[in-house]
């Protein structure tokens, strides 16, 4: 017999599948038309927040090994979506940054999924909308933790 918390977990999975599928079927029929894998989107989001960033600071920010993280950028880079430039005070450092292209990109599916879900949450009253704060920002803390620690466990 399943515990409460088992029940619960179940639950919380059903629903967090059922609230992903939902949320933006367009920004799915985006990705797929830009020919782009969650790893490459990932990227590209990382690159928005993160301007100029490292390899090394793109791998660990992505879980990936740095030959993956090497693919990864050099198909971005042959899209137009990334560009690679040597660090003028280290040659042997290169930094990624968001081409034009890669940048109105990521606006655009940011702009859609934004619209979509502000759609969505009008349907919530204040109350929800601050229950599902509460919830996010646990989950968020708990994700952070998790990967913090296999983190840790790596470098050990």
């Amino acid at each position: 017999m399943p515990t409460d918390r088992e029940v619960l977990r179940e639950r919380v999975f059903h629903l967090f599948g059922r609230a992903i599928a939902r949320s933006d079927p367009g920004r799915l029929e985006a990705w797929v038309e830009l020919g782009l894998t969650l790893t490459q989107l990932r990227t590209l989001f990382v690159l928005r927040v993160e301007d100029g960033a490292s390899a090394g600071v793109l791998a660990e920010r992505l879980n990936v090994t740095p030959s993956t993280l090497t693919r990864i950028v050099d198909r971005l880079v042959r899209q137009g979506l990334v560009q690679r430039e040597t660090d003028h005070g280290d040659r042997r450092l290169v930094r990624h940054r968001l081409s034009a292209s890669g940048s109105s990109t990521v606006e655009e599916l940011e702009r859609g999924f934004r619209a979509r879900m502000n759609e969505v949450m009008d349907r919530l009253s204040a109350p929800q909308l601050e229950r599902l704060v509460l919830a996010l920002d646990d989950l968020a803390t708990a994700l952070e933790a998790q990967e913090t620690e296999e983190l840790s466990r790596a470098k050990a």
